[in-house]
């Protein structure tokens, strides 16, 4: 479970910029939020809706969780020990140029709560620290500063000359805790499979994403849920059905999307979409295969392949991050997917969706004002993010959220000129 992520000097985005997945005191749409058992301290949003203008640095939030993820699952191998970092600080301001960017995320595991993050350049780590938080008292696992490490005592104790040894073997371009997760300190490997079992997906990734899907249809107990949502989604569709046929590596997809949803080779799936077949008199006959990829819209495609993603993030409480969610697909698709993670009944176990999108109608439909973020960039090429609860707090819960934003009333809209002398 994410509680924040905070992340700072990264692409357009020069300082601190957080999102905050703690709900706030507002009582709109309680099934929207998800109460751990284990505390009555905080709740915890389901859902967070990332909006802005084209170029605001919408995108931007998602690069950067992908690149403390990947950074966390693959520093230490050996492979990347002679390679730069490929971090990506702010570039449009001449103060910075050699400053370090900062990531940090504060999440839960085994109702355990956890910070960690890392400061880090092109070169090498300048910082790494790992917390737990027991009683509202944060209580320091370890720190680095460079090369030099503290420990908690306890930590320590318990793998006696281990982590000595360990931390000698971490090199000036590796996280410590990649060095931890690969040598199988216990704690180390669990947050390594959290940040795993964060899914990641582009638009750009729609064919990977239909693999994975398809994939799922293996498992019976996601087989009948597929086709259940699909039949009742009006796109024509009585059933699907996978096929493999032949290995591939396909070279347009996402390394991060690659690592964040196959464990294992990846297959190159024919999905077949079954239709019914009429007569003159409109009574079925037949039915018939159509080719997933070769016969249907790019829209179905699509809903297709985020079902996979959404299905598995629900029933396994995982973190599904969807970039451009409403490219190529109706409103009300849209609708049946955020349903989908603030529903008690079918998401009763705190699952998340972030996502960023251009559609405002769930604004006012299916959000609350603390799961709306709004990304805004300046004339100086810098993006700041902010929610609507926490940056207009008197906005009444019965405002017209959809067409306030859209009037400009939050900023985070393009600005047009609508004065263009296009023949002159």
């Amino acid at each position: 479970m994410l509680l924040s992520f905070s992340f700072q000097n990264f692409l357009s985005f020069k300082d601190s910029a957080r999102l905050n997945l703690i709900a706030g005191t507002i009582k709109e749409k309680p099934e929207n939020i998800y109460s751990p058992y284990y505390t009555d301290e905080f709740k915890v949003l389901k859902s967070l809706g990332v909006y802005g203008a084209n170029s605001s640095g919408k995108t931007n939030i998602v690069k950067a969780f992908s690149f403390m993820r990947e950074f966390v699952l693959n520093s230490s191998k050996e492979s990347t020990s002679t390679q730069s970092i490929n971090v990506q600080p702010f570039k449009l301001s001449s103060d910075n140029q050699n400053d370090q960017s900062r990531f940090e995320v504060y999440f839960v595991i085994e109702s355990v709560k956890y910070k960690y993050g890392f400061i880090v350049n092109e070169k090498a780590i300048e910082g790494e620290w790992l917390s737990q938080i027991i009683k509202k008292k944060e209580e320091n696992i370890f720190l680095r500063a460079r090369q030099e490490f503290t420990f908690d005592k306890k930590f320590k104790n318990e793998f006696k000359s281990k982590i000595d040894f360990l931390s000698e073997l971490t090199r000036t371009n590796s996280l410590f805790l990649s060095v931890l997760s690969q040598f199988n300190i216990g704690l180390a490997q669990k947050i390594s499979t959290w940040f795993s079992n964060c899914i990641i997906a582009h638009d750009t990734d729609h064919l990977a994403l239909i693999d994975f899907s398809a994939k799922l249809l293996e498992d019976t107990k996601y087989r009948k849920l597929f086709n259940d949502i699909i039949k009742s989604s009006g796109l024509g569709i009585e059933s699907v059905e996978e096929r493999i046929s032949e290995l591939t590596s396909r070279l347009n997809y996402s390394k991060e999307f690659l690592t964040s949803i196959f464990s294992d080779e990846i297959k190159n799936y024919s999905v077949k979409t079954k239709h019914n077949v009429y007569d003159s008199e409109h009574v079925k006959k037949n039915t018939i295969f159509f080719d997933l990829v070769e016969n249907e819209s790019l829209g179905t495609q699509k809903f297709f392949g985020l079902l996979g993603p959404i299905l598995m993030a629900i029933k396994e409480q995982k973190i599904l991050i969807i970039d451009e969610i409403d490219a190529r697909l109706h409103t009300l698709l849209l609708q049946k997917i955020i349903e989908l993670f603030n529903s008690v009944e079918y998401n009763p176990n705190g699952a998340q969706l972030i996502f960023t999108s251009h559609n405002t109608h769930f604004l006012k439909s299916k959000l609350r004002r603390d799961q709306m973020i709004f990304v805004e960039k300046d004339i100086y090429g810098v993006s700041q993010i902010d929610s609507l609860y926490n940056k207009f707090p008197k906005v009444r819960n019965d405002a017209s959220f959809d067409k306030d934003y859209l009037d400009g009333k939050y900023g985070a809209i393009p600005l047009i000129n609508s004065q263009l002398n296009l023949f002159d």
